[in-house]
């Protein structure tokens, strides 16, 4: 189930790779994604004398500060872990889409002339991520339920068969009722290392989803092309809210 999502795209990738096996390795150097923006993770825990409401408190400041800058193509989201029999919200992720490294230094600097610092220990990611969007979709609300998984190209396979079979994922992707957001991160190391996240409208949306995929012919072969394309961690959930 954590990995059916992601099974799913990378099916349409594997069958593509086996009628031409030599074009991801001939052009893989060559077709990228189209990236659009970077992204920042901060990964933070509140301190123990403080709370979400803390954070909760601590937003419109951020967010007026921020405003301030006039920057475009500027996106802040904060991240909040979905686990099972969760109790207590003490880690979440603060995630920075932003077009120049400029960007991150000033939310940086805002964060320190806040005090951030006071209410969350925070560690930024080491290299921040190329972003593309595969597929867009409006959705009402700016908060959202965020799936992600972090996988590693097998030998051989890269972007390149992913972009030869991309208008396919679209076309079966119509066959499902739900709106969905499809996303590539991948940092500009040449590395083997790909992160994909769907972005749904809500928990509820992404259970029906799920209900609508598994009527697809395709459903039952995933796991065993997923096996031969890419190895992946667990997939995990988030709750998403757009701040800016």
């Amino acid at each position: 189930m954590k990995n059916l999502l992601l099974g799913f795209i990378l099916f349409l990738f594997v069958s593509c790779g086996r009628d031409q096996p030599n074009v991801g390795i001939s052009f893989g150097d060559f077709i990228k994604p189209n990236y659009s923006t970077l992204v920042s993770f901060k990964y933070c825990t509140l301190k123990p004398s403080h709370s979400l409401n803390s954070l909760e408190s601590f937003i419109p400041s951020l967010i007026e500060r921020l405003s301030k800058e006039n920057a475009d193509n500027i996106e802040v989201f904060f991240y909040f872990p979905v686990r099972p029999s969760q109790t207590d919200i003490s880690e979440f992720n603060l995630v920075l889409h932003h077009s120049n490294q400029q960007f991150l230094d000033k939310t940086n600097d805002a964060l320190k002339a806040l005090q951030f610092s006071n209410i969350a220990d925070c560690q930024l990611e080491q290299e921040s991520k190329n972003f593309s969007k595969l597929k867009s979709d409006t959705f009402a609300t700016t908060e959202t339920l965020v799936e992600t998984m972090t996988c590693d190209y097998l030998q051989n396979y890269n972007f390149a068969t992913l972009n030869l079979v991309f208008e396919q994922l679209i076309s079966a992707l119509a066959d499902v009722s739900i709106g969905l957001e499809l996303h590539y991160l991948e940092t500009a190391s040449p590395k083997q290392t790909f992160q994909w996240r769907t972005v749904f409208p809500s928990a509820e949306d992404r259970a029906s989803f799920l209900e609508d995929w598994r009527l697809l012919q395709v459903s039952s072969e995933m796991q065993d092309l997923l096996a031969e394309q890419a190895t992946c961690g667990e997939s995990e959930l988030f709750k998403s809210y757009k701040i800016i």
